[in-house]
């Protein structure tokens, strides 16, 4: 079932990737620079893009990380990415928010919006996105409200090993938390 869900996923966004930034494009921006604006900076940061879609966020962060590596599972939405970025810092990988292709502790921020209500098992994700994000790193993360509640989100965060940070959910679609590992606070204290 999970498989054959994931399927129909990718081909939907696969078929809607040339009109995708059309339709969503405004929202997705919104969304993007008030994550960046709450998370703490980028700049000379190793960060992850869980979720990059056509590469929207990963064109805005590209000036100011170190490397900036942009995951999604759809071959038409990482190809308009492709033709969209061409700089050095830049890395495209396809693959599964909820099986990373990445080792243990590699990156310093983790991007991961509009991807949680697409997923089947929204905490695999975020575990994932725990198990690669650096022990002193920042996640920022979108629930889509008509998905999650704000006490649902916040109770998945906790399950998944992440202490809120930051909130906002003001003036978007989506309810928007920055978080760090539980257990990097907990045991440096």
């Amino acid at each position: 079932m999970r498989k054959s869900l994931k399927r129909a996923l990718m081909e939907s966004y696969d078929s809607s990737a040339f009109t995708y930034d059309c339709l969503y494009g405004e929202e997705q921006e919104a969304k993007h620079l008030r994550g960046i604006d709450m998370m703490p900076s980028v700049e000379d940061a190793t960060v992850l893009d869980a979720g990059c879609g056509s590469g929207l966020l990963v064109e805005k962060l590209a000036d100011m990380a170190k490397l900036i590596v942009g995951l999604d599972f759809s071959k038409a939405m990482l190809k308009i990415a492709k033709d969209r970025l061409g700089r050095r810092n830049v890395e495209l990988v396809r693959g599964d928010v909820e099986q990373l292709p990445f080792r243990e502790n590699t990156f310093d921020r983790i991007f991961m919006f509009t991807v949680l209500q697409n997923t089947p098992n929204p905490s695999e994700a975020l575990k994932e996105a725990q198990r690669v994000l650096k022990k002193d790193g920042y996640l920022a993360v979108s629930f889509l409200k008509k998905s999650f509640t704000k006490t649902s989100a916040e109770q998945l965060l906790d399950f998944c090993g992440f202490e809120k940070m930051r909130y906002s959910g003001k003036g978007v679609t989506d309810h928007i938390y920055v978080c760090f590992k539980k257990s990097f606070y907990s045991t440096s204290l």
